[in-house]
């Protein structure tokens, strides 16, 4: 009796979790095991038994075929190439056609620029009526800077009728009023260049800069777009094997279900591939999310023709091109296509042209001004004024000066010559500097194409093996030789190395587009 409320304690108190330890006691005449220590009835029952191939089996909810993304346009058409989201980048990429605009913002610059060079139109008019002297005075003059040797010439029309104070008789003119026109030489300062030329100089550079910079931009955004395109196919691959193993377990189910009912095999040998089904479907799921997720990205370089982003579907998936082994000895040839065609050093000797001619300005202005000056003038009419000769007929007048002038410490100038100095000092190096990344970047490229080739190869052998493992487990379990859980294990390994082998694929065209970009060629 002390026992067996012993074991009801026990029962009570730990239900199942851990096991009461009774006193031992001695056994019993003959070595009979002893028994047990309560009624069979008092002892917990276990929670069920194993399904049998009457069982119900649970139920397997089917992932949803992958719905079209909402607001989408799709993208139609056959396999989708490279060169086709290369070529809708070029046309259609809002970004692209943002930065082409530099162009027309540097010919702006230029025009601005040379708005130096345009005609001046200066007039007025002046009456003093009425008054102790009642006269009236008019005057057009025109003013142009030519773009050679800093010359300018000036020109112009004037009149003056009336009386005139004896100290203002030089307003007076004949009846048909005074023509006169004269010519600015200078000398020494701003003969070479001065500040008007030196500007259309630079804006014209600055027009050549912008090649370069676009075409920097360009080759980020097709880098970019190759990219986000081997990252679309291998993401749709994935989908691909995702939905082969689903394949492959959904068709195992039939076959155990066969067998199930038939008798040779247990319930429980269905339901553990029916979870490894559930398990292939949420991975199913999650490759499909990816396969949007890429689909997405790819649309903003993907466009139609007004420009809209296009939604490339799995009808346009294509297979990944050939993987091909890296010819190292080509690194010359692209070394030398790389400091050719790269935007950087173009852009860099271009701004060290500009400001070499920011020196020459600044060395300029360091100068003495000295300036010719020759001007003429002819009365036209008739009248007499006391300034037209003696017989009121010498109307005619040349007038040739020197103009000199020169700062005593120009030291704004000599300021000018340092900065000038130091910037092209600057861009010296920076250009050098450049050479030597390119050179860095064509030596990286080739390193990690060539080591994606090798990562690659390894990668599609696991993938033969493993597939060859898991072939041959099938046919051991279609023997009745092996089991769900040994062939889903090699099931999954395969699965995981085609994974893999995916992966390696995208590293490898990923890789080849860096190279292509770092030698200033566009991924084709």
């Amino acid at each position: 009796m002390k026992k067996v409320v012993l074991a009801l304690v026990c029962a009570a108190a730990v239900n199942r979790f851990a096991p009461c330890q009774e006193r031992k006691t001695d056994p019993p005449v003959g070595g009979a095991a002893p028994g047990p220590a309560v009624a069979p009835e008092l002892l917990p029952r276990p929670r069920g038994n194993a399904p049998d191939a009457k069982a119900a089996m649970p139920i397997l909810n089917r992932p949803k075929e992958v719905p079209f993304i909402p607001g989408g346009i799709p993208s139609v058409g056959g396999p989708l190439g490279l060169l086709d989201v290369l070529d809708s980048v070029e046309k259609h990429y809002p970004l692209l056609q943002a930065i082409e605009q530099e162009r027309a913002i540097a010919g702006g610059k230029l025009v601005s620029a040379m708005g130096n060079f345009d005609l001046n139109v200066i007039a007025s008019g002046d009456s003093t009526a009425p008054a102790t002297y009642d006269n009236f005075r008019g005057n057009v003059g025109l003013n142009q800077m030519l773009p050679v040797g800093g010359m300018s010439v000036f020109g112009g029309y004037r009149n003056g009728y009336g009386d005139f104070p004896t100290y203002n008789l030089s307003q007076l003119t004949a009846d048909g009023g005074e023509m006169r026109a004269g010519m600015i030489i200078p000398l020494a300062k701003d003969r070479e260049i001065d500040r008007p030329r030196a500007g259309v100089q630079q804006a014209r550079i600055d027009v050549q800069i912008t090649e370069p910079m676009i075409e920097r931009q360009r080759l980020d955004f097709k880098r970019a777009a190759a990219r986000t395109y081997w990252s679309w196919i291998a993401n749709g691959q994935r989908l691909r094997v995702a939905q082969e193993m689903v394949k492959l377990a959904v068709e195992r189910d039939g076959q155990l279900k066969a067998r199930v009912e038939a008798g040779p095999a247990a319930n429980i040998e269905r339901i553990d591939n029916q979870q490894n089904i559930a398990f292939r479907n949420g991975l199913m799921v999650q490759s499909q999310r990816a396969f949007q997720q890429s689909s997405i990205d790819l649309s903003l370089f993907l466009r139609d023709e007004i420009g809209a982003p296009t939604i490339a579907g799995p009808d346009r998936l294509p297979d990944f091109p050939l993987v091909q082994e890296v010819d190292l000895s080509a690194f010359d040839a692209a070394l030398g296509t790389a400091m050719e065609m790269r935007p950087e050093p173009r852009r860099l000797r271009l701004q060290r042209e500009k400001a070499a001619v920011e020196l020459n300005l600044a060395r300029n202005q360091t100068r003495q001004s000295l300036n010719a000056v020759v001007a003429g003038s002819q009365d036209i009419g008739y009248g007499t004024s006391s300034l037209s000769g003696p017989n009121g007929l010498d109307r005619s007048n040349l007038n040739a000066s020197l103009v000199y002038q020169m700062p005593v410490q120009r030291r704004e100038a000599r300021g000018r010559v340092l900065q000038s100095e130091a910037t092209l000092a600057q861009l010296e190096a920076q250009l050098r500097n450049a050479e030597d990344v390119i050179r860095a970047e064509i030596q990286d490229g080739f390193s990690a194409l060539e080591r994606a080739y090798e990562f690659y190869q390894q990668a599609r052998s696991r993938v033969e093996l493993a597939q060859t493992v898991a072939r041959a487990e099938r046919e051991q379990l279609r023997l009745g030789r092996s089991d769900i859980l040994r062939v889903t294990l090699r099931e999954q390994a395969a699965f995981e190395a085609e994974i893999f082998e995916i992966s390696a694929r995208q590293e490898y065209f990923r890789t080849k587009t860096d190279l292509l970009v770092a030698q200033g060629l566009d991924a084709r």
